[in-house]
This record gives C-alpha cells, structure tokens and sequence, in this order.
C-alpha cells in the first residue's frame, strides 16, 4: 500500500521538488554578485543607519563568563532538570540545584560587567525571582518540607516551563543590547518582527514535541491542529496591526508619515487576523482527522506578498525574499503533509513520517527571517558587509540547532522514562475503532438518539393512523 501510495503521489511530489529548486535557486539569483558597495541601497544611507554596527569595545571578560555561565546553567542544565521532573527521575533535583547555581553566577557576573540601566538588566531581576521560586520549590520537595500534591506540583511544572520561554525571550534581548537595535526610532517594528517570528518558532517546537510525544491525544481534544494554528494567526495578526505603525511612539503627523511598507504590513496583519478568524470557526467543532489548509493559504499569500515585497534598500528586499521564500515553503509543504501524509498528527502508525518534519523546520526558518528582517537588523547587516547568502545560511543554522535540541529533549525524555520513540503510543486496532475515540462516541449516541427518538415517533404515528383506520374499516 505505501508503494502505491508512492506511485499515485510521485508526479506531485517532483513538482514539490523542482518548486524548492527553483525557489532556492531564484533566492541565491536575488542576490547576484553586486559588490558592496551597492548592496545597501539605490542611494544614500539613511542617517540612523550609522548607529548600527559591531560595537567598537572589545567583549570583556566578564560579560564572556556571564554568556558562557547563563547558557549552561539556563539553557542545558535547567531544561534537562525540567525534562527529568516530567519523567520523575530522582536525580532531578541534583540537577535542577546545579542549573540553578550556574544561573545564578552567570547572572552575577552579568553585573560585574555594569551598564544595568537597559532592558536586558530589569529582565535578569526577573529571571533571577523565578529561579528563585523554582530553587526553593526544589529544596522543599527534597527535604520533604512540603509534600507533592496534585496542586503544588503543576505549578511548579508551569514555574519550569514560564523559565523556558523566558530564557529565550532573555537572549533575544540579549542580542538586542549588545546589538543596539531597537533604538532608533522604530520600536514598533521592533516589537512587531521579533513578537511574530518568536510565535513562529515557537509554534515549531510545540509542535515538534506534540507530534513526537501527545500525537495520538489530539484525537481526544475534539479539534485538529488547524484550530491552535488559526488562534496563533489570530493574535500574531493582531500584534501586528497595531504596532507595526508607530502604535507605541507618539507621532507628530501620522497621516502623512505612512509609508508603503507600513501599508503592507499593516494588511498582512488584518489578513492574519481574518484568515486565522476563520480557520478557528471552520475547525472550532471539527474532529482532529478532518484538518483545513486555510493556515497554510495564509501563508502562502504572506509569502508571494513577501517575495514581491520592493523595499528602498537591496539587502532588506533580499531578507524580505528568504523570509517569503520560507513561508511559501511552508505552506506548500503542510498542504502536502495534509494531503499525502493524510492524517497528520493522528495517523496509523508510532512515528511521525520524516517528512512532517519538513513543515516544522520552515515554520522556525520563517521565523528565524521575520525577526532577521527588522529594519534596525538590515542596517547592521549592510554596516558589517554580511551579504544575504551569508545571513541566509547563518539563520538556517540557527533553525538547526533549535530543531536538534527540542528533538534531543524530547529523546531524553523518552530514553528516561524507558520508552522508546518508536512506541510513542502507536494507534492499534482498538484505538483506530471509532467506538473507542470519546468525540466520535458521543457523535454516535448523539446519532443512536436521535435516531431512536425518530423511531419512536413514527411508531406513534403509525399507531395512531392505525387507530383512525381501524374504525373505518369495520364500519364498512
């Protein structure tokens, strides 16, 4: 059947493939060999664009220790301590205690290394309360202080969690200040290129953990993976409605300091917005087997729109291509996963086919180039003398290295609670029964009933002709 299934869908997929040809050789076409000097722009520079370079002072010591110190204990200690609390493995707290004195030195030195007035610095006062609260939950669940209960220990699960994502949200920052994007004027850009290309990435890793390790629990949410997609669409559209203009920054003429691209964006936001509006009504009460390509039109047309997209300077037109580029890619590839894949997430068998990894990856390479694409970040790039093939590939790797590490988590996870991942719940014949899925069970007695109601009352009518006919009947 696979085979069949090969041969039926072969032509398609050739064509998928001489699209990403074409697609990546029109991308590697963009950039040409134009010498530096005209990379930038048609003209001269914009006056803010001197503002954005490497900076001038050498990286101290101390600031290397505090990046060296902050990634191992917040980015590979703290999570393997997370991954260990999910799989209740008793070295847990060993290594969440660990993480969290390795964090806190890197936070210590990140003082030592001064200038504490910026955002970066507020943000590591936050940091260092939750790794508190998550040290002190620790320390009580060892010593048997405080005893593990179906309310304490969620939260501290969602305390473990909420350090994740805002360890990410950390580097971004990170590389913000050291950068000095963000600064001249265009924070609502800012804010709108980097809050959406986050949601992006991650979106891929959710579903990267989802689809390797709660695959066969979307049959049991009533709703298909379209539904959380469209809502994601909803408010990354709202987002960037409102602050891709300025929204944040008083402007003395508004009216007239629109520009095309404030334009476009703008409408790329409402349609996010609309299209995602109505991706949430058509799979809001759909079962998770009957899945929609509205997201995926989405994207394409944010793509094409994208691809088209003529800015003032070259460098930022050429981003602005690899990040439409990756959408298109995107959307065509979790059409295919859709349509030849068929099921998705619930599928008839234990692992995820490879290739619905294809639609992940481009899902983080998109927003990889979304937040790549910032106006502040073309500037540095044409001030470093980076051209788009170099920036191009270094975001692809970055998207690498964010896919292995989420997937190594995830076999970590396995490996720990001694399943492997090639038995991450298969569907086998009871589960595939449709009497056995509690959403099409309760469509089946919702059926029963009303089919036993319909039953009964045509009974009583023909009860009650029969009554009507029985008199006549022996009159005559």
């Amino acid at each position: 059947m696979p085979f069949l299934l090969t041969a039926t869908f072969r032509p398609h997929i050739s064509a998928m493939l001489a699209l990403v040809t074409v697609l990546g050789a029109s991308l590697v076409s963009a950039h040409g060999d134009e010498d530096m000097a005209h990379m930038g722009s048609t003209g001269t520079l914009p006056e803010e664009a001197k503002f954005f370079h490497w900076p001038e002072e050498p990286m101290g010591w101390a600031l290397r220790v505090h990046i060296a110190l902050c990634l191992i204990g917040f980015v590979a200690l703290l999570p393997i301590a997370l991954v260990m609390e999910m799989a209740r493995h008793r070295y847990h707290p060993l290594v969440q205690l660990s993480g969290a004195v390795i964090g806190f030195s890197g936070i210590v030195f990140g003082w030592i290394n001064g200038h504490l007035d910026n955002t970066y610095a507020r943000f590591g006062w936050f940091m260092l309360c939750l790794l508190i609260a998550q040290t002190a939950a620790n320390l009580a669940f060892a010593t048997r202080v405080l005893k593990r209960s179906s309310v304490n220990e969620p939260v501290y699960r969602v305390i473990g969690l909420a350090l994740l994502v805002f360890t990410y949200m950390a580097m971004v920052l990170g590389v913000i200040r050291y950068l000095n994007l963000c600064s001249q004027g265009h924070l609502g850009q800012c804010i709108s290129h980097f809050a959406r290309g986050s949601a992006l990435i991650m979106g891929s890793v959710v579903f990267l953990v989802f689809m390797r390790v709660f695959g066969p629990i979307m049959l049991e949410i009533r709703r298909p993976p379209e539904f959380y997609v469209s809502l994601i669409m909803m408010t990354v559209g709202l987002i960037g409605t409102f602050t891709e203009h300025n929204f944040f920054q008083s402007v003395d003429n508004a009216q007239e300091s629109w520009s095309h691209k404030d334009l476009q964006h703008t409408m790329i936001g409402i349609s996010w917005f609309a299209g995602g509006l109505l991706g949430v009504l058509m799979t809001a009460r759909s079962h998770p087997r009957f899945r929609t390509p509205i997201p995926s039109i989405i994207f394409i047309a944010t793509g094409i729109s994208m691809i088209i997209h003529q800015q003032d300077l070259i460098m930022s037109s050429h981003v602005h291509f690899f990040f439409g580029a990756a959408q298109v890619l995107l959307g065509l590839s979790t059409i295919c996963e859709i349509t030849l894949v068929a099921s998705g997430f619930v599928k008839d068998r234990g692992e995820p086919q490879l290739f619905q990894y294809v639609p992940l990856f481009f899902m983080c390479a998109s927003g990889m180039a979304l937040m790549g694409a910032n106006r502040d970040m073309v500037f540095f790039l044409i001030n470093s003398g980076i051209d788009i093939s170099t920036y191009a590939l270094i975001l692809l790797s970055f998207c690498f290295v964010i896919v292995f590490y989420f997937y190594l988590l995830v076999d970590l996870y396995h490996w720990l609670t001694g399943t492997a991942p090639s038995k991450y719940n298969a569907l086998d014949d009871e589960d595939l029964d449709t009497s056995n899925s509690s959403w099409l069970r309760r469509e089946e007695e919702l059926r029963r009933k009303r089919h036993s109601t319909s039953s009964q009352t045509s009974t009583l009518n023909h009860s009650e002709s029969s009554e009507h006919v029985t008199p006549h009947t022996f009159e005559v």
